[in-house]
């Protein structure tokens, strides 16, 4: 597994490695660029003082060079050379070349005036750098009447070990890889602590985690934490997951509650009717209807457990959908019909304002004839008996729209209406009713959001309540996938 932490340090040592190299590559060619000037300016500085004691005079050229002064270039063992050259005869030696009378130094054809660098192997076998040049010995004035002739040109060369150079330039750049070693080292560790503390509120959040319940009604994730810009955003939505996570939690608890509930009660009779029969087994009054209540009470334990079923399925992601041309009239009659046996004065009771006879649209045909039941089955159960339902279908800009309007029995409470969907939720007045078990409207939010239909509710008046579903215009038939439900 991957180390986020082992990755910023990775990350910033290579870095900060890389532009201290470049640094200190760029000081190493400084200082040497800077040592070679420095060398070849010590070079020409002994070269130009060489030409100065090159005199005219009406006799001839003179060297008037005195040892005692550049004993460099006397007999001891690391000392530098010159020699100087008139035309193609050498004029002048230093003392230094005496031991090496059959070895002369470097001359080059250059222009006159010039002068070039070189390196040079010395004669006595040391690596050594030279300068040449090409001059035209200088007649002082006071001379000039008595030089009529002109000067021919001279060459000198001079001639220094490099040795102590490059002894210097390999100490300089020994000294610079040391320093950047340590500087590595150094900063390297310097990463590792700033980036550790830099984590440690990163791991106070993960040991907060790490001790959180979510049974608990609070979970301290930012208490007595200090406040960074970059972790708020974390500690936030994972505030905000919690909250969600306990409030899944509660409602798994209540719906497992009402669950048990909902099925306690026939349970609890079938053991009454089953101990009343064993009891008295010859009471023709508990014998005669033992059967049919037996029957009654397992068909309303099989509806509970058919609509669990049925939530359930519309709750996950396996439920498949076949969407096909529906006539909208066509399936409303059909569950108005569907409804007539349960309902004998629906016909008198329902009212529609229907704007969409022989209008079709791409829908599941199970889903709608699912939400269309529910939806006229709650409207006419809880609603006075002698009142009127509103059915309204009308086109709008981005779809087709239906609308149930019911009176209500007793007015809602908002706590009420805000957990009208909640599964096995029923508003007080409905708990004493056998054969309502509040998973309805649960089993149509969740078809509804399936097929990407807009269901919503509200109260219209205080005792008013209209149910709405927006089916919006599907896509191409060929678009959709060729799937089929299962009830």
């Amino acid at each position: 597994m991957k180390s986020l932490t082992t990755k910023l340090m990775n990350t910033m040592t290579y870095v900060v490695t890389a532009i201290l190299i470049i640094v200190f590559l760029a000081i190493d060619i400084s200082i040497d660029n800077w040592v070679d000037v420095e060398f070849d300016n010590a070079l020409t500085d002994k070269s130009n003082y060489l030409k100065t004691l090159v005199k005219v005079t009406p006799q001839g050229t003179e060297f008037d060079f005195a040892g005692e002064f550049m004993p460099e270039f006397g007999t001891s063992t690391k000392a530098s050379f010159f020699q100087l050259w008139q035309g193609d005869a050498v004029f002048e030696r230093s003392e230094s070349l005496s031991h090496f009378p059959g070895t002369d130094l470097l001359k080059k054809d250059i222009p006159l005036n010039s002068a070039v660098f070189a390196d040079v192997t010395l004669p006595d076998g040391r690596s050594g750098r030279a300068m040449v040049a090409h001059f035209e010995p200088q007649v002082p004035s006071s001379m000039r009447e008595l030089v009529p002739h002109s000067v021919e040109p001279m060459w000198l060369t001079v001639a220094i070990s490099s040795e102590d150079l490059t002894q210097i330039l390999v100490i300089i750049d020994s000294s610079l890889a040391i320093g950047l070693l340590l500087v590595i080292v150094l900063m390297r560790w310097a990463v590792v602590k700033v980036i550790s503390r830099g984590l440690v509120p990163l791991n106070e959040l993960n040991n907060a985690l790490k001790h959180a319940d979510v049974t608990q009604k609070y979970i301290p994730l930012s208490a007595g934490a200090e406040r960074y810009l970059e972790i708020e955003p974390i500690r936030d939505e994972l505030n905000k997951f919690v909250k969600i996570s306990q409030q899944y939690l509660q409602t798994e608890k209540r719906i497992t509650a009402d669950i048990a509930h909902e099925l306690k009660t026939p349970i609890s009779e079938l053991i009454n009717l089953s101990e009343i029969y064993i009891r008295y087994p010859n009471d023709q009054r508990i014998a005669a209807s033992y059967k049919q209540d037996v029957l009654n009470i397992s068909l309303r334990m099989k509806t509970i457990v058919s609509n669990l079923l049925l939530l359930q399925q519309a709750s996950s992601d396996n439920i498949h959908l076949n969407r096909q041309p529906l006539d909208i009239t066509e399936q409303v009659n059909g569950v108005i019909e569907a409804l007539t046996f349960k309902y004998s004065t629906i016909g008198q009771r329902l009212k529609m304002e229907n704007q969409l006879r022989g209008c079709h649209t791409l829908a599941d045909e199970f889903s709608l004839n699912l939400i269309l039941t529910n939806l006229l089955d709650n409207a006419l159960y809880y609603s006075p008996v002698q009142s009127d339902i509103v059915l309204r279908l009308h086109h709008d800009d981005n779809g087709i729209a239906l609308s149930v309007e019911n009176q209500l029995l007793t007015s809602l409470k908002a706590d009420d209406l805000e957990r009208l969907t909640q599964p096995l939720y029923q508003a007080e007045q409905s708990r004493t009713n056998t054969e309502r078990h509040g998973l309805g409207l649960a089993i149509v939010e969740n078809i509804a959001k399936v097929n990407g239909f807009i269901f919503s509710f509200g109260l219209i008046a205080e005792d008013r309540i209209q149910f709405s579903l927006h089916i919006p215009h599907a896509e191409p038939e060929n678009n959709m996938p060729k799937t089929h439900v299962s009830d």
